[in-house]
């Protein structure tokens, strides 16, 4: 029994240990493990603060001029000095204003005598340019008439032509006729061909009687009766053929006809001819003289017609007396003014009260043509200007509400315009109310925008971005069997944002269910499935 109980004590006491064992090695194994913190999503509306500084700027500008080339004698103001109306703002020196009155009252007097100049000269043009146009009506009257009694010489060389070649057509000799002519000739030469036909029938009624002949002989040598008669028969007939184109050859012969001869005929026609050519040529040189006629008529009637035309061109545009009248005004009216000025000792003051932010003359110097004092206008409200990041310019637009923070206090305004800038931001301009701010103050613009709400929030800490892309991922701490019983682990999710800001980052609708733990920190490094210990 004693032993029994020595080995269920034994027994009872490596159970213990053990245990104890097991505690410290699992003690040991979460204590290296990371340690995380967690949240649960949660409805929110996500708010976009909008700030940025800028200063106070003037409304409206407004310049003083004068004249330029002015020598600048005492400048009685400093940039960012109060001016009234009526202020002194600079100081002219009168020795040098009366200098240059003197110089522009002697370069009117010279405008004055070019401009006599060119009146007399246009008079004395006007002159020149009507004698031209009588002379050059004269040229053209005498050019007509010689243009006329030239014409009608060349017409009645040509009618004189014209008649006598007329004369001569009529009296033209008596010619046969082509027709007739062939019709001669055709007959004269059926005449020789029918003899040439008639002395080729003679000959081969010859040659048919001959050979006739022949064979007669033949046949009386062979002492055939019937082949005799026959070649008699034949020869006979022969002979009677014969006998009848000898005949007719020589009555052909008898009855000769005369060749036809147009010799004589053509000789008289082609002296006819000749002298119908010549009389052509005449009547062809005298139209020919009748063209040359009109046509140097027309074209020294065209000069002088273009002579004419020339002289009644009128003169090329001539501005110089009108601009030299308006040169002599408008120099009148700049010795006016440099009369005015003079007439004020030289002194140059502001028409309206204001704030001086340029000056552009210096003492001693003369001025330049432009503004010489350029002043903020009280009587137009200060504006506030600020640059908005390109990032927040979808939270801000022209016409919105915002709060202007100035050391006079805060004011609820409006952004009255809004547009891109060179850099890439937005320049906005808040207008003040009248008789607030002063040049060059500082302030900041404020605008608060909130979102609608969204079901799945988190603390931004918990939102991570994969790479330098627009992919968002979030780690939640799971649960599951380990070797030492339930442990807990992470688990990557990628996500999409719908909206964010710098605290809270809103996901879309059922990213993260409501139980699901969404880790927001870790004292070591994590990644997807690696186990860690909850805190």
């Amino acid at each position: 029994m004693k032993r029994k109980e020595k080995i269920a004590a034994g027994f009872l006491i490596f159970l213990a240990v053990m245990w104890m064992c097991t505690l410290i090695s699992k003690s040991i194994y979460a204590s290296q493990l990371p340690r995380v913190t967690t949240v649960l999503a949660e409805k929110k509306r996500i708010e976009h603060v909008v700030e940025a500084d800028g200063i106070v700027k003037q409304g409206s500008d407004m310049a003083v001029h004068t004249m330029p080339g002015l020598r600048v004698r005492k400048i009685c103001v400093r940039v960012g000095d109060e001016v009234e109306e009526g202020s002194e703002l600079f100081w002219l020196d009168k020795e040098d204003l009366e200098e240059l009155i003197e110089a522009k009252k002697l370069e009117a007097a010279k405008m004055e005598y070019q401009i006599e100049d060119l009146k007399e000269n246009r008079a004395l043009d006007e002159m020149e340019r009507q004698k031209g146009i009588r002379r050059a009506e004269e040229d053209r009257e005498t050019a007509g008439n010689k243009a006329g009694t030239a014409l009608e010489r060349a017409e009645e060389e040509l009618r004189q032509a014209e008649g006598k070649l007329d004369s001569f057509n009529r009296s033209g000799p008596p010619v046969t006729s082509e027709e007739e002519k062939q019709k001669a000739y055709a007959a004269y030469n059926d005449w020789l061909e029918q003899g040439k036909r008639m002395e080729a029938t003679v000959s081969g009624n010859q040659i048919s009687v001959s050979e006739k002949e022949k064979y007669l002989e033949e046949m009386k040598g062979q002492g055939n009766e019937a082949e005799i008669q026959k070649a008699e028969a034949e020869l006979k007939e022969a002979k009677d053929r014969l006998a009848a184109s000898q005949s007719n050859y020589e009555n052909y012969k008898a009855n000769p006809k005369q060749q036809p001869d147009f010799t004589g005929e053509d000789s008289a026609k082609k002296a006819w001819e000749n002298e119908k050519e010549a009389l052509q040529k005449n009547v062809q040189s005298a139209g020919y003289g009748k063209e040359d006629a009109l046509t140097g008529n027309a074209d020294s009637l065209r000069d002088a017609d273009r002579n004419l035309e020339d002289a009644n061109t009128p003169d090329r545009a001539d501005s110089a007396l009108e601009i030299a009248r308006m040169e002599l005004e408008s120099l009148k009216r700049e010795i006016e003014k440099y009369r005015e000025i003079y007439k004020a000792d030289g002194k140059v003051v502001s028409d309206r009260s204001g704030t001086v932010t340029k000056v552009n003359v210096t003492v001693g110097e003369r001025t330049v043509d432009g503004a010489a004092i350029v002043c903020a206008d009280k009587e137009v409200p200060y504006q506030f200007e600020t640059l908005i990041a390109r990032e927040q310019k979808k939270y801000v637009n022209q016409g919105d509400p915002v709060t202007l923070d100035t050391p006079e206090g805060k004011n609820e305004l409006e952004i009255n315009y809004l547009e891109e800038d060179a850099s890439g931001s937005y320049r906005a301009v808040v207008y003040l109310p009248e008789g607030k701010g002063t040049l060059g103050m500082s302030g900041t613009l404020m605008k608060r925008e909130v979102s609608e709400s969204y079901d799945c929030c988190i603390p931004i800490e918990a939102l991570h971005k994969e790479g330098m892309g627009q992919r968002y991922y979030i780690f939640l701490a799971g649960e599951r069997e380990g070797i030492l019983g339930r442990e807990r682990y992470v688990e990557i999710r990628y996500v999409k944002v719908m909206d964010m800001n710098e605290s809270y980052a809103a996901l879309e609708n059922g990213a993260v269910a409501k139980e699901e733990e969404v880790i927001t920190g870790s004292d070591k490094e994590i990644e997807n499935n690696v186990v860690v210990r909850v805190e």
